[in-house]
């Protein structure tokens, strides 16, 4: 039991010894920088309606007049299904749309007039990430799965259970777009459903960060616990949800949304 303890307080320390170092300058990251999707592979880009498929998606793939070779798929985690005739085939990042057209290709040697449907059954690769940060100053992430058509009322009623009470001057800040010069949109939530001015109900894009002031509503550990996940999963998102915590509140991204610190 003490050898457990004594790793347990050594893996806090070097925790706590990682929070407080310094932080890296892009430079150092060289041809590494992530520059989209806020780090992640398979990026939806902003501009796009159709679903990119990643790893851990499920895919329905129907081919015409051949049961046997139809069902579902899953992503693997490096990015490929497997397909009879052709064995592995990479998906991830792609849409079904260019899946569909692939995998056309890839059989029409083997199968006359081969048509192919993919469908997403189930979508587990996009999220949208919740930064909440308490009266006591702790930061506190989860993530909310976006699943279909998402907006922001549909964001908070998945986050919290319901709608909270709002002050007069609650501000969600939405987070997007390329790193190195983020988008940011500060939306009043109690003008939006108080006095109907719903242009702020936007809809959300997987990777997008949705920043809580302290003060929105009020402590909010209450909205972390119901969406958290297990820490091992937010490990690959930490270092840019701590990035973007910091330029958030540094005041290091301009009115426009375009980022003033380094690499411009």
């Amino acid at each position: 039991m003490n050898e457990i303890r004594l790793i347990l307080a050594a893996s806090f320390a070097l925790v706590l010894a990682a929070c407080n170092g310094p932080n890296s300058r892009y430079e150092e990251f060289g041809d590494r920088v992530n520059t989209e999707g806020f780090g992640h592979r398979y990026a939806q880009p902003e501009n796009l309606d159709e679903l990119v498929i990643g790893p851990d998606d499920t895919l329905n793939i129907q081919i015409a007049n051949n049961p046997q070779l139809s069902g579902n798929q899953l992503v693997r985690i490096e990015g490929t299904i497997t397909m009879p005739f052709v064995d592995q085939v990479k998906v991830a990042g792609l849409t079904p749309t260019q899946i569909r057209d692939k995998l056309e290709i890839l059989l029409s040697p083997y199968i006359r007039d081969v048509t192919v449907q993919v469908v997403p059954v189930n979508i587990q690769s996009k999220n949208v990430y919740v930064i909440a940060k308490d009266l006591d100053g702790d930061i506190s992430v989860g993530k909310v799965p976006v699943t279909g058509d998402m907006t922001l009322i549909d964001l908070l009623v998945d986050a919290n259970g319901g709608f909270p009470a709002f002050s007069d001057d609650c501000h969600v800040r939405v987070l997007r777009g390329d790193p190195m010069h983020p988008k940011v949109l500060d939306i009043n939530v109690h003008d939006m459903l108080v006095n109907g001015y719903m242009a702020g109900n936007i809809r959300m894009l997987p990777d997008d960060m949705v920043y809580f002031p302290p003060d929105f509503w009020g402590k909010l550990t209450i909205l972390t616990r119901r969406t958290t996940r297990p820490i091992r999963e937010l490990s690959n998102s930490v270092r840019g949800i701590s990035t973007a915590v910091d330029l958030l509140e540094d005041g290091k991204i301009d009115s426009s949304g375009r980022y003033g610190g380094y690499g411009n």
